[in-house]
């Protein structure tokens, strides 16, 4: 990217209060419950022809159809969102700071001031671990993600390849404030003609690696740098 033209700013961090908030999910999984109930809900009593209206009676139907719907996983979420009383005052007041609390983090205390403190055009950061096998028992090998602060201020984000790791496809992402699209889309564009780094996808049925031997002893592989690198033009 610098041959390209662009400056690069790191470090530009969010602050730790933010990200650890943002990292710990709480205020985000109060939001889900909540609107996950309250949209589903209302999306379902416009659906004619079919059994479910509501978010109890999907989870009535997955529960009569367990053995098909329910092999391999549970509905801990629609459970957890079936048992919020959306009429109650005190958990629309949790939901509503929660939600102001989101807005505030990824917004101005977040993507908004780390732009601003360093004068940039742009954030940019790995998207995502190379992608992982399905693994039906023990489930997503999930390490990181870097979408939460876009995801939660409702701001523009763009992922687009940067590579593969053994075969697996991983990514970059362009965030950026609100409605920053225009500006975004010729980041992305311009990294995308300069890197050429989008291949073919393939269906391998294993990764064409060789296992590498084990260390009984010595320092462990580092962690993957979870802080964004920054530019601007």
């Amino acid at each position: 990217m610098k041959g390209a033209g662009a400056t690069i700013v790191d470090p530009a961090d969010f602050a730790p209060d933010v990200i650890n908030a943002i990292n710990s999910g709480a205020d985000e999984i109060t939001v889900l419950l909540f609107e996950l109930k309250r949209d589903l809900n209302a999306y379902l009593a416009t659906r004619t022809g079919v059994p479910i209206h509501t978010l109890a009676d999907a989870i009535a139907f997955n529960n009569a159809n367990a053995d098909k719907e329910l092999q391999w996983f549970g509905q801990e979420l629609f459970d957890l969102a079936q048992a919020m009383d959306l009429t109650d005052p005190s958990t629309i007041a949790q939901y509503q700071t929660a939600l102001a609390n989101e807005r505030a983090n990824g917004g101005p205390k977040g993507i908004d001031k780390i732009l601003s403190d360093n004068n940039l055009d742009a954030l940019i950061m790995p998207t995502d671990s190379p992608a992982w096998t399905t693994d039906l028992v023990l489930g997503d090998h999930f390490i990181f993600g870097t979408s939460s602060p876009a995801a939660i201020a409702g701001y523009p984000i763009i992922n687009v390849p940067m590579g593969t790791v053994h075969g697996l496809p991983v990514g970059v992402s362009f965030f950026g404030t609100a409605f920053s699209e225009p500006k975004l889309i010729k980041l992305a564009s311009g990294f995308e003609a300069a890197t050429h780094a989008r291949t073919t996808p393939q269906f391998m049925p294993t990764l064409p690696v060789t296992p590498a031997p084990v260390r009984l002893k010595g320092r462990m592989p580092s962690v993957p740098r979870q802080r964004p690198l920054v530019f601007r033009f």
